[in-house]
């Protein structure tokens, strides 16, 4: 029996989220189609997802161990009133695929919205069944891989079940109260774990620098962020298309099915350069190479969040 390890695992994953992400973002399909007009090929540098549940991240955190992934920095965004955390994979390798995980930080919210958020990811704990999810951890965890079948069981679970809202829809009414005070949180709860975005490596999509490939994303009609984030010459520069608004279903005050407006995934291009040491001095691989920068910086990403956060309901009880 073919046994998959952490690498082989990852791969897979990656994959089967991608085509998920596929499925509900046109821009990615397109942008997946410039990249190859321009002759050039798609490295997801990373995923990301935002939570509010530390039930939740911690299984996650778990599984991604499962592909070889490993926590590794801390990051705090008060502002967005979120601290988030990366996943990587163990080395130098900065085209490995990563993830970086956000936490919605309870303890900055009102105690009555912090209730809502809470009563939300219980009814969705309540509706989740990872029994067999978290044998195959188990098992990978004792043996350090996963034969075929159980990959893929594995796999699947993760993307399409795990990264989901399993439970009933969203109150409008938890949703307006906290976009009032977070319309990244907004949009964390309205899509569950999932992917709010993945990430097109501008050097492996066949351009000279990000500017070249935001003007070719424009010229397409692609809409940006209003900057790249990130000065030139830099170890990281990241810029974003604006999230699609986009229907999702929601409970209103009666118990009814309705539906509201919302900002939920998009898509980053990034480009990474050689880092740097705390005084400056650059950074070399053990083969001689540029040791290129593989984590992320609080400063750019605060920026990239503004690309998917939710607005605030009208006063006339319109849609969030």
């Amino acid at each position: 029996m073919a046994l998959h390890p952490p690498s082989t695992l990852r791969r897979l994953f990656v994959e089967a989220a991608t085509r998920k992400f596929a499925r509900h973002v046109p821009d990615f399909v397109r942008l997946q189609k410039l990249v190859a007009d321009n002759g050039g090929t798609f490295l997801n540098d990373h995923g990301a997802i935002r939570t509010a549940d530390p039930v939740v991240r911690a299984l996650f955190v778990r599984a991604a161990r499962v592909l070889g992934l490993r926590r590794e920095l801390d990051y705090s965004f008060p502002s967005k009133k979120l601290v988030s955390f990366d996943l990587q994979a163990v080395g130098d390798d900065a085209h490995q695929f990563k993830i970086f995980v956000s936490q919605v930080d309870l303890d900055a919210y009102p105690a009555d919205v912090a209730a809502l958020i809470r009563e939300d990811c219980l009814e969705q704990v309540a509706a989740a069944d990872h029994g067999r999810f978290v044998e195959l951890i188990q098992q990978a965890e004792r043996a350090g891989s996963l034969g075929a079948a159980d990959a893929e069981a594995f796999v699947t679970h993760f993307a399409e079940r795990l990264m989901s809202r399993p439970g009933p829809a969203l109150k409008r009414s938890t949703l307006q109260a906290v976009a009032a005070v977070s319309g990244e949180a907004a949009s964390a709860l309205a899509l569950g774990p999932d992917f709010n975005h993945v990430t097109i490596d501008v050097t492996a999509a066949g351009f000279p620098g990000i500017e070249a490939m935001a003007a070719a994303m424009a010229a397409q009609g692609f809409r940006l962020l209003p900057g790249i984030q990130g000065a030139p010459g830099t170890k990281l520069r990241q810029t974003a298309t604006l999230a699609a608004t986009m229907d999702t279903p929601v409970r209103e005050a009666d118990g009814s099915a309705g539906m509201a407006q919302t900002e939920k995934q998009f898509v980053e291009i990034i480009e990474r350069a050689q880092a740097h040491d705390t005084d400056g001095a650059p950074l070399w691989a053990q083969d001689g190479r540029p040791l290129v920068f593989r984590n992320f910086l609080a400063a750019n990403a605060e920026k990239i969040f503004d690309a998917a956060s939710t607005k605030v309901a009208g006063v006339d009880g319109g849609s969030c």
